[in-house]
């Protein structure tokens, strides 16, 4: 039988190895993103954060990367930004709204037109993924 130790090691290397595992990176560059997303006709997910804010770290450590690591993003670009770097860009995104953590995603319609949707604050996985269905060509 493991001891506590033990079954906290083994827990980590599954953490670890199940992280090694990501299909879809998140990435910083938003050009890149956005690229692909276009390339590949995948929605595009930008992600507003802040190093400073605590409800961004929050999401991307319970929320952004458990969701990456199992390969949820598969179907999207996903973009973080820090909006104290890219100020003017997230101010165009984000329709000079400030509040911090937003996830917007862009999705082309059936006239080829983008269309945005937006959560604002902290979000658990659950909103994420109706988000994210609600704009899968699967559904």
């Amino acid at each position: 039988m493991l001891k506590f130790e033990e079954l906290g090691m083994v827990s980590l290397l599954l953490a670890v190895l199940l992280g090694s595992a990501t299909s879809a990176p998140i990435k910083t560059d938003y050009a890149e993103a956005y690229k692909e997303s276009v390339k590949e006709g995948k929605p595009l997910m930008v992600v507003v954060s802040a190093p400073w804010c605590p409800a961004c770290n929050v999401l991307k450590q319970s929320t952004l990367e458990p969701m990456a690591a199992t390969g949820e993003f598969d179907d999207v670009s996903v973009a973080v930004l820090n909006r104290d770097e890219n100020s003017e860009l997230v101010d165009q995104l984000t329709k000079g709204e400030r509040m911090l953590p937003q996830i917007i995603v862009f999705s082309r319609t059936n006239a080829g037109q983008w269309k945005r949707q937006l959560l604002k604050g902290y979000q658990s996985k659950q909103p994420v993924r109706n988000l994210l269905r609600s704009v899968s060509p699967r559904g």
